[in-house]
């Protein structure tokens, strides 16, 4: 069988992982899947697996990446082919002027979610936003140049990052228990499926930032202004938080419209969606999260750290 997206996933608990030269192949509790190596550039194992230590041989020697989160899609570690110098530009990262480069990475952030937020709004009769929000987040885009200090720009940012989950709520069918971003244990399918969609996009940046010499550790905006989270790299952090909305938000809020998501999770402590939805989600998914879109925005950052922070936005 051969992987319709450019990373396999392996989720949930139990899997036996295993490789050959050319093959990887995955035995879960009902079925076996075989990926060719060619098929696929990374691997992403989440929850609870065996994997046996030849396969990763196998994977490095055929460039391919490995990323580990836990069933909750939150980062544990990675390990990706690398030779020489790995992160050349981790100096110019320490001497990133944080202030403007933090900011940099918010308006981005910012600008992308009011442009989607604005665009949700426009397709409904009963209006998306309640009285001010609209002001609100107009005012904050319009004031950041003007705050001095780090804490001033963690409290717009967390404020209107808050304000644009729960803004999201109201464009999604109520029965789905969505209401703001939570942290995990997640008891509803939208946070369950951004925190995938958000695992995959985090791994793949994280290539792609390590590929350009930048060290996936060291942030501007995170771990400077607002926490990066366990185990989350700064600069990785830095580089998708303008990237969330357009490639993964836009998937979950728009199957959720289309009524994708009914009926097709079970939540107990957690919510746990179905394995034809999460295949569902992947190809979406693979559509949205655009390599190209990606390298683009790691190459304005590594340009911004090789110019000490002179080249724009991010």
């Amino acid at each position: 069988m051969t992987s319709e997206v450019p990373w396999v996933t392996v989720w949930g608990y139990g899997a036996d992982i295993r490789a050959t030269p050319k093959t990887l192949i995955v035995r879960g509790k009902t079925e076996r899947t075989a990926y060719p190596l060619s098929s696929f550039h990374h691997l992403l194992i989440v929850g609870g697996h065996t994997l046996e230590t030849a396969a990763v041989s196998h994977l490095i020697s055929n460039n391919i990446s490995v990323s580990f989160f836990d069933v909750h899609g939150e980062p544990v570690g990675s390990i990706r082919p690398v030779g020489g110098d790995a992160y050349p530009l981790r100096s110019g990262q320490k001497n990133l002027p944080v202030r403007s480069s933090a900011m940099s990475v918010i308006t981005s952030a910012l600008k992308a979610r009011m442009m989607y937020l604005n665009e949700l709004a426009s397709g409904r009769d009963d209006g998306l936003f309640y009285k001010g929000e609209l002001e609100i987040l107009s005012d904050a885009s319009s004031e950041l140049e003007f705050l001095i200090t780090l804490p001033e720009l963690g409290r717009i940012f967390t404020l209107t990052r808050n304000m644009y989950y729960e803004i999201l709520s109201r464009a999604v069918a109520p029965e789905l228990g969505y209401h703001r971003r939570e942290k995990p244990p997640y008891v509803d399918p939208v946070n369950a499926m951004f925190a995938h969609g958000y695992a995959v996009l985090y791994a793949s940046v994280s290539v792609a930032a390590a590929g350009a010499g930048l060290d996936p550790e060291i942030g501007a905006l995170y771990g400077n202004v607002v926490p990066a989270g366990k185990n989350r790299g700064g600069c990785v952090m830095d580089i998708m938080e303008p990237l969330m909305t357009p490639m993964v938000d836009r998937v979950v809020v728009g199957m959720a419209a289309e009524g994708r998501l009914s009926r097709r999770y079970e939540v107990s402590s957690r919510c746990i969606v179905s394995e034809r939805l999460m295949n569902e989600f992947n190809l979406r998914l693979a559509e949205s999260v655009d390599s190209a879109g990606i390298n683009r925005n790691v190459r304005m950052y590594a340009d911004a750290v090789s110019n000490g922070g002179s080249s724009g936005q991010f």
